[in-house]
């Protein structure tokens, strides 16, 4: 269907509507609502629209053409563009549109793409330095140095924010990857004891074994590693809030478990380990760095050693990012390809022993990340004296997130990897994915929200 309500001015010109409509019946998702400042809209997908996406201003309708997320992510938050319906929802809907839209092959396709229908909008571009800003982000001009150095800012900017605000949304072990749900509707805490569980069974954790964790969060798989497997731990990460943390849960519950605050290229390479774990770190790597981070997992594994890696991934690499999780969320955030993640492995004699996608567990454990979140509201903003701009900023991305996983736009790989023959490793895939293991035990309470120590004490840029 297409519908444009006549005013005395035309704000859009014909090509342009000419386009939208051919685009508009390519549409089989959900059916929605595109609505403009002077009262002018458009409407996408078969029946009455379900939710409505309103731009209030000609510069919001300009970003979002040019910037993709990035300029819809920043209207948002400056209240340009505003939602009728569930955000998540709409923002499902803007990625079933893109993907009706067909697949763009190159940047030089897209900056043609987006340059037309900017002109078809009668829309002025945006200012020459947000542009060019945004170009060498996306080309990755000037991040020829210190990659490791640019990795640790940005994680740190990311998990710095403070561990009560995590406390506030997550679930109570403070896990930041996705859960695994027995069932739609299962609690997050219930969803995330349980990935911990499956991970651990993945690894065919044995007593005596040494592991190591890249990129530790706040270290609650190490604890289930050590208390149920008696396995020894050490943690890596670049946030002293979490090492601190994790030094503090692990001598209160006399644990194996050591943490240091360093990167995965600075740890030496012997003793090595019996078995590696990264759970979601490898997207901080960026594009330029993923292949040292493989090398590195190559060489801290021992001979017959375990690994296993899960991370965020999209049906093909390239060296776009999405530019609203860049600028905002995570800097230099990239996530690779399935083909990618087994190719890497491969070419360094790694095998592949299991591969699982926890896409819809993914986008079920960011419906509660943002449930949380919303319900806690007034707290955070209480408790961390985030602004209203971040706490629309983080709405936009949780909704991002759960959206994006939802329609397919993006999926969530979980890699086994074994260094040569794997030593006494389950033979049936049945066995790792067993429902009577072992699961988190607390043997001590968690540290309440109440009692972290507040390290961002203002929202960041």
């Amino acid at each position: 269907m297409f519908i444009v309500r006549k005013g005395d001015i035309p704000l859009l010109s014909r090509r342009f509507k000419e386009a939208a409509s051919r685009l508009l019946e390519r549409h089989e998702g959900t059916p929605f609502e595109v609505r403009f400042w002077g009262g002018e809209r458009l409407r996408f997908g078969a029946g009455a629209p379900a939710l409505s996406m309103t731009f209030r201003t000609r510069r919001a309708l300009c970003d979002t053409l040019l910037r993709g997320t990035l300029g819809l992510g920043e209207a948002y938050i400056r209240r340009e563009v505003t939602f009728e319906g569930d955000l998540e929802d709409a923002l499902a809907g803007v990625f079933e549109l893109a993907r009706s839209a067909g697949p763009v092959r190159s940047a030089q396709a897209v900056g043609s793409r987006l340059s037309r229908l900017s002109r078809l909008s009668h829309v002025p571009p945006p200012p020459l330095e947000r542009g060019a800003a945004g170009l060498l982000d996306a080309l990755g001009i000037g991040r020829r140095s210190g990659a490791a150095r640019r990795e640790q800012r940005a994680v740190e900017r990311h998990y710095g924010l403070g561990n009560d605000f995590y406390a506030l949304y997550l679930d109570r072990r403070l896990q930041t990857s996705c859960g695994y749900f027995r069932v739609p509707g299962e609690a997050l805490d219930d969803a995330q004891a349980h990935k911990i569980a499956l991970v651990a069974r993945k690894l065919a954790l044995r007593r005596g074994q040494r592991l190591l964790d890249v990129g530790c969060g706040w270290g609650h798989f190490m604890f289930h590693a050590a208390e149920a497997y008696g396995v020894q731990c050490l943690g890596i990460t670049l946030c002293e809030n979490q090492a601190r943390y994790i030094r503090e849960q692990a001598a209160a519950r006399r644990l194996p478990v050591e943490v240091r605050v360093m990167s995965h290229e600075e740890l030496e390479a012997e003793p090595r380990w019996d078995r590696l774990v990264s759970l979601g770190s490898m997207c901080h790597a960026g594009e330029r760095r993923i292949d040292v981070f493989y090398d590195r997992v190559k060489a801290l594994l021992a001979e017959g050693g375990v690994c296993l890696l899960e991370s965020v991934t999209r049906a093909q690499e390239s060296p776009w990012a999405d530019p609203f999780l860049q600028a905002h969320i995570f800097p230099g955030y990239w996530p690779p390809s399935l083909r990618g993640m087994a190719s890497r492995a491969a070419t360094r004699g790694l095998d592949v022993l299991d591969a699982e996608n926890l896409r819809r567990h993914s986008a079920l454990t960011a419906r509660c990340w943002r449930k949380n979140f919303l319900e806690n509201r007034d707290k955070i903003a209480r408790v961390t004296g985030f602004d209203p701009a971040f706490m629309r900023k983080w709405e936009f991305y949780l909704a991002c997130a759960a959206a994006a996983f939802r329609t397919g736009h993006l999926s969530f790989i979980q890699m086994v990897l074994s260094n040569g023959a794997p030593r006494d490793y389950p033979l049936a895939r049945e066995a790792p994915n067993a429902v009577d293991e072992a699961s988190p035990r607390e043997r001590a309470p968690i540290v309440p929200a109440a009692q972290f120590s507040l390290w961002g004490a203002s929202a960041p840029s």
